[in-house]
């Protein structure tokens, strides 16, 4: 589900900027949330009745979700008449058609499709119907001082025209037509499709409608909104993303509380599962790692299944449908509930000294060089976690249009292969990989790496090929959150490694992946996947020189007594020993 909500989102109307600014905004409240649920879970020692909770809530949460409503958009195209009339259809702000959308209104097969328009009104069009359409009735009733009361668009309706009498389709604003298309007429010049109207008919009432074939003695152009019967047709005339403010919309709002209240649940239920986890271990800490892979096994599993049945029960390339995803989800984590009503949990003591501990690692050089890595790193992560999925389908819509059909399985086996060929084995060979090469060699191992894969985003014309972009997520998210973990606990003070641990967690969620979020939305809706994702190797690469550069300049001056938080010969321990959530007295 979590894979999957940027591209509902997008699918819902939203740009890159309103998705980047709501996965810049949940991580922050995760952030502010989880200490405050913690502190609750340690001052009345309800751990298990949280978790239950928060979980039954995440499952509720992510099925009202099917409950929200897309974005009005608004569908406009120009009636242009003269010898002929057509309606012109031309991508919004001269952003060329994609090769899919094209490809999908050539291959519709030869036959006729109708349109209902609202067209705006000017004495020309007046006098171009009357003496040129043969709308004679029209005549009399744009001559007449009595008009009708008419019910305007409705945007998503399959009907503009809707009648709150039997009389009268006239407005002094707008002209209703329903208009009558052949697609053996339609013509493509440049970036637009010319769209001819065969014949168009003028509603005077429910009892007398004729149809005519519109021409002009002279050149009429006006603006229409448009509603078709033809989805091929609706997707090309639909912009695909909300030009104007969402703040004011309360589909937005709806989107917006529902998909925070399930990444805070989710955030809750991964912090109290892991607690639950060392509770369930015992004496036995350096088995989470194995523990941690069950959890991306599963996810794997069920991304790949997601990702076909969506896939499945999708009749159409252009909206995909997410209802077996909610159901899923629901589903999922009900058993979820059933399976962890039957854990026996303990509450373990926290250290009385967290506190000054606490204060004593801030002031740590290496430990803010550390916290930096930690930001960049989240950065990166937040670019993927994101906006991969949205890139998949806008490069699918670009070059291979046979890819929309299963797209979605597509995306399920990215994560699949993220998971079974990267994190899987990573989590359980990052030990042997940091005693070999330290971590701080791992740490610049992931910037290069991260370069690499965003180069390799950049380059992509197919998308089939992410499959083999994507083993390298066990570098850039296995080995970086092994080294996360690991170096967290040594560098902490003795008893407050948990502190340490979470401060790591949340400079690299809360601050990382949400500035990743905002600046990868912003930067996609300027420049585009590609080139986004261009600038953020460049980025990474820079980050990986500046990394390997400050560990010679401070081994070099070491003997000048600066401090170094890049030190070359930092002291190993096994990432599976590192990771305590909770610490004993």
């Amino acid at each position: 589900m979590t894979s999957f909500l940027p591209t509902i989102a997008k699918q819902l109307g939203y740009s890159t900027i309103v998705v980047g600014t709501i996965y810049s905004i949940l991580p922050i409240l995760s952030l502010i949330i989880k200490p405050i649920v913690g502190a609750i879970v340690d001052h009345f020692r309800v751990k298990k009745l949280i978790f239950l909770t928060f979980i039954l809530l995440s499952g509720l949460t992510a099925f009202s979700l099917m409950f929200v409503p897309s974005i009005p958009l608004d569908s406009s195209v120009e009636l242009n008449c003269h010898s002929a009339t057509y309606l012109n259809v031309c991508p919004e702000d001269n952003v060329p058609l994609s090769k899919c959308s094209s490809k999908r209104v050539k291959d519709v097969n030869g036959g006729k499709f109708g349109c209902d328009l609202k067209c705006e009104n000017s004495v020309h069009f007046r006098n171009e119907m009357c003496s040129n359409w043969g709308f004679k009735d029209y005549c009399q009733l744009s001559n007449s001082s009595i008009v009708n009361a008419i019910e305007y668009y409705e945007p998503n309706t399959s009907q503009i025209i809707r009648p709150r009498s039997n009389k009268n389709y006239y407005n002094d604003d707008y002209v209703y037509l329903s208009a009558t298309l052949e697609m053996n007429h339609s013509v493509n010049v440049d970036n637009c499709f010319y769209f001819r109207i065969s014949y168009a008919s003028f509603y005077f009432n429910y009892s007398e409608v004729v149809n005519h074939t519109p021409v002009c003695n002279s050149s009429l152009r006006s603006q229409c909104q448009v509603q078709c019967n033809s989805e091929v047709i609706m997707d090309l005339i639909t912009p695909q993303k909300y030009k104007g403010s969402v703040l004011g919309l309360s589909h937005f709002w709806i989107f917006f509380l529902l998909v925070s209240l399930f990444w805070v649940c989710q955030a809750i239920i991964y912090s109290l599962g892991d607690s639950i986890c060392f509770d369930q271990l015992g004496n036995k800490p350096n088995l989470y790692g194995k523990q941690r892979c069950w959890g991306a096994i599963g996810w794997g599993i069920f991304s790949i299944f997601a990702g076909w049945l969506l896939d499945v029960f999708s009749s159409s390339e252009v909206n995909k449908n997410y209802l077996p995803i909610y159901y899923l989800c629901l589903l999922v984590l009900l058993a979820n509930f059933f399976v962890a009503s039957k854990l026996k949990v303990t509450e373990t003591k926290i250290s009385t000294n967290i506190r000054k501990d606490f204060g004593k690692l801030l002031v740590e050089v290496k430990v803010l060089g550390f916290l930096t890595w930690a930001i960049v790193v989240g950065i990166c992560t937040g670019m993927i976690w994101q906006y991969l999925f949205w890139y998949i389908e806008d490069v699918a819509s670009i070059n291979e249009c046979n890819t929309q059909r299963w797209i979605k399985t597509l995306q399920g086996l990215v994560s699949g292969v993220q998971c079974f060929g990267g994190e899987v084995p990573f989590f359980f060979w990052s030990g042997w990989i940091m005693k070999r090469l330290g971590h701080l060699n791992c740490m610049s191992l992931v910037l290069g790496v991260f370069a690499f894969r965003f180069f390799a985003y950049s380059v992509l014309t197919n998308p089939i090929w992410v499959l083999v972009i994507e083993l390298t997520n066990g570098i850039t998210f296995g080995l970086a959150y092994a080294v996360l973990m690991s170096y967290a606990s040594i560098l902490a003070l003795p008893g407050s490694e948990s502190t340490m641990i979470g401060l790591v967690g949340g400079v690299f969620e809360g601050i990382g992946v949400s500035l990743g979020s905002l600046i990868g939305g912003c930067l996609y809706d300027k420049y585009g996947g590609a080139q986004t994702f261009r600038l953020f190797a460049y980025g990474a690469a820079l980050m990986c020189a500046i990394h390997l550069l400050c560990q010679k300049v401070l081994k070099a001056n070491r003997k000048l007594g600066l401090p170094s938080f890049i030190s070359g010969s930092t002291e190993y321990a096994s990432p599976n020993e590192a990771i305590h959530m909770l610490i004993d007295d």
